[in-house]
């Protein structure tokens, strides 16, 4: 009884491990930009490091762009989930708080972007359509320390993934005191830079 109650568990855990229930795919971003009142944070530090920041952070305010290129072949595919992950980077300033999601058109092409400190989220109308992918909280832990935020998936999100190239996301500050700082898209540091995870059908 014993060998057979064995190989039941032994049978069912084989084909847990051969049938995944679900499948991802993980695309690291490409490039990102720390957005302050003076244009893209410039030098090693704009791209090995990622922050958004209230009004309160004054000529460091900011908000954040990353950039994903989408391989072609989840094309077709109807994406279930939408999953953001950063590595934190813990300065002394860094402060819990508030940001926002949000999908954008390709901003490959614009070089004047600025945080604009009369706009309640440094953004604007520089930055034309944005559609929200939801909020979430910046809570400060450690330097290291891996943080997920859940995206909203709609249509809108789901046909411009489907075009497939570039997908660029902007994060902004939700509220004037938060600090919140991450590694940026590094190409010789993929494991700290952040990145986005599609689950598939």
């Amino acid at each position: 009884m014993r060998t057979l109650s064995i190989l039941v568990v032994s049978f069912c855990l084989a084909s847990f491990l051969v049938n995944p229930t679900q499948a991802g795919e993980e695309v690291v971003a490409s490039k990102s930009l720390t957005v302050q009142s003076s244009g893209p944070r410039s030098g090693d530090a704009g791209s090995k490091y990622f922050n958004i920041q209230g009004k309160d952070s004054e000529k460091y305010a900011s908000f954040g762009v990353l950039v994903f290129d989408i391989p072609k072949e989840i094309q077709d595919k109807k994406i279930k989930n939408l999953t953001l992950t950063f590595v934190q980077s813990v300065p002394k300033f860094a402060k819990d708080g508030a940001i926002r999601f949000f999908l954008a058109p390709d901003l490959d092409a614009t070089k004047d972007l600025k945080f604009d400190p009369t706009a309640p989220d440094g953004v604007g109308d520089q930055i034309k359509p944005l559609h929200a992918l939801g909020s979430g909280n910046f809570k400060k832990v450690e330097t290291g320390k891996t943080e997920s935020f859940s995206l909203t998936v709609d249509d809108t999100a789901r046909g411009q993934i489907a075009k497939g190239g570039k997908l660029c996301l902007v994060i902004v500050p939700a509220d004037a005191t938060v600090a919140a700082t991450y590694f940026g898209a590094s190409e010789t540091d993929k494991e700290k830079s952040p990145r986005l995870t599609l689950d598939l059908p």
